[in-house]
């Protein structure tokens, strides 16, 4: 009888202090930040293409990154001069006013970034946080009704301030301002894509 109130001590008193320190670290102020520059999107619906463009961006700089219209017509099967002038801007082909889908992001990320990615679904804020400390960029998807096409944004870091979780997002559009707090965004958030 001695030995189990000692093991149930024990128990108690360990339980006790891991909840003594996780209160404590949620009072910690930890940010985390990726060097990932917000690159806008050229037109009203390449939101994916820029957000594949800023990932490619930040892994290769500027000279080894293509403008939005040869991703966009890559990854739509057609050569560049389909969606882009000689210059590497968009030319105005209507075919190429068509948004994307996150497997094309994942294809062009791949592809001009050398880099894996896997798709998730929403998760926690200490998940998405220890993510981001690894130095792997999150892409999210984003839908405001079940009758728009979506967005996406890329979540490039993250701060923690006495227990709140809040994100700091580059959004192509510049229509989800940063930092947000993460209760603020959860309601839209789809899924994701974790950049490895």
């Amino acid at each position: 009888m001695d030995r189990i109130f000692r093991a149930v001590l024990i128990v108690v008193s360990c339980l006790n202090f891991l909840g003594t320190w996780n209160a404590a670290s949620a009072q910690t102020v930890s940010t985390v930040s990726l060097p990932i520059q917000n690159i806008p999107q050229e037109t009203q619906v390449w939101c994916w293409a820029a957000v594949a463009q800023q990932i490619v961006y930040s892994l290769h700089g500027p000279g080894n990154t293509p403008p939005q219209c040869e991703m966009v017509a890559l990854a739509n099967n057609a050569p560049p001069n389909t969606c882009c002038d000689q210059f590497g801007r968009y030319n105005g082909n209507p075919a190429c006013m068509r948004t994307g889908s996150l497997q094309q992001i994942q294809w062009l990320i791949g592809y001009f970034g050398g880099r894996y990615s896997s798709l998730a679904p929403p998760a926690h804020p200490d998940i998405l946080f220890d993510t981001l400390q690894r130095g792997r960029a999150i892409i999210l998807s984003i839908q405001s009704s079940p009758y728009t096409t979506g967005h996406v944004v890329v979540l490039r870091g993250m701060s923690i301030a006495n227990g709140v979780p809040v994100l700091h997002i580059n959004d192509p559009l510049a229509y989800f301002t940063q930092p947000m707090p993460f209760d603020r965004l959860l309601d839209y958030w789809s899924s994701a894509i974790v950049v490895r």
